[in-house]
């Protein structure tokens, strides 16, 4: 029978323990969020090919179509509607950049011809004045009924907020009920992303859904190379634990 200070030579020493299980735990870490990255990226890649079904799908004639709920629940659709703008209720959302520029997207209440019901437009993108933050950009207002083409989405993609809500015109954020609230009409729920040319200076270079594919991918790229290394040392770790313990087995 060994001697009893053999024995503790022979077995692994919390600290081996600690540091095995750390590496161990690190590889399994990176290697999960090298696989949300992947996730992530055929997300995308499948919300654009929706998008992309829809876009070119014959259009719904929302003055027809008297189920706004129905239209809701399968998002996105690709939607036709007249009306007449209220730009009085025009909402700019802020900080929302294009190529390199600060501006707005601006989102705008539409009544429906003959029908009270309101669908809130998501125009297009106009610039920021770089010198004062809240003048707003001079863009067009096209008088009467308009014809408007585009997606129907569930909102307008969100920006960071401190805070849970906005009020004037420039905001940061939608929210369909407070704009519900304060418009006090009936208000679909979704929001159209308007497709189809007006003479109002706005910008409609719609950036598809898979947009940032790449960065989820090199992202993925990088946590499973960090996770080969560790695993690299794991074994290397293990391989001279198991060493030592051979060694001192042939002392003892």
């Amino acid at each position: 029978m060994a001697p009893p200070v053999q024995l503790a030579t022979m077995m692994p020493s919390i600290r081996t323990i600690v540091a095995f299980g750390g590496l161990l735990a690190g590889v399994l870490v990176t290697i999960s969020l090298g696989n949300w990255q992947l996730r992530r990226a055929a997300e995308k890649l499948s919300l654009e090919q929706t998008w992309n079904a829809a876009q070119h799908a014959p259009a719904i004639d929302l003055n027809a179509h008297a189920d706004f709920a129905a239209i809701a629940a399968h998002l996105p659709q690709h939607v036709r509607v007249a009306g007449q703008f209220e730009y009085e209720r025009t909402i700019w959302l802020d900080n929302r950049p294009s190529q390199g520029r600060a501006g707005f997207l601006v989102v705008t209440p539409l009544r429906l011809s003959g029908s009270q019901e309101r669908i809130l437009v998501n125009r297009g993108w106009a610039p920021r004045d770089p010198a004062v933050r809240t003048r707003l950009p001079a863009i067009g207002h096209p008088d009467g009924q308009v014809v408007i083409d585009g997606l129907a989405l569930a909102t307008v993609p969100r920006v960071f907020q401190l805070g849970s809500s906005d009020v004037g015109s420039i905001r940061q954020n939608l929210d369909l009920d407070e704009m519900r609230a304060e418009i006090g009409a009936p208000l679909a729920g979704f929001v159209i992303q308007q497709s189809s040319s007006l003479d109002d200076s706005l910008d409609r270079r719609w950036l598809p859904p898979a947009t940032g594919v790449d960065r989820h991918r090199g992202y993925a790229f990088q946590w499973f190379s960090l996770a080969t290394v560790l695993g690299v040392i794991l074994l290397g770790f293990a391989w001279r634990a198991a060493r030592g313990r051979s060694v001192a087995r042939t002392a003892a």
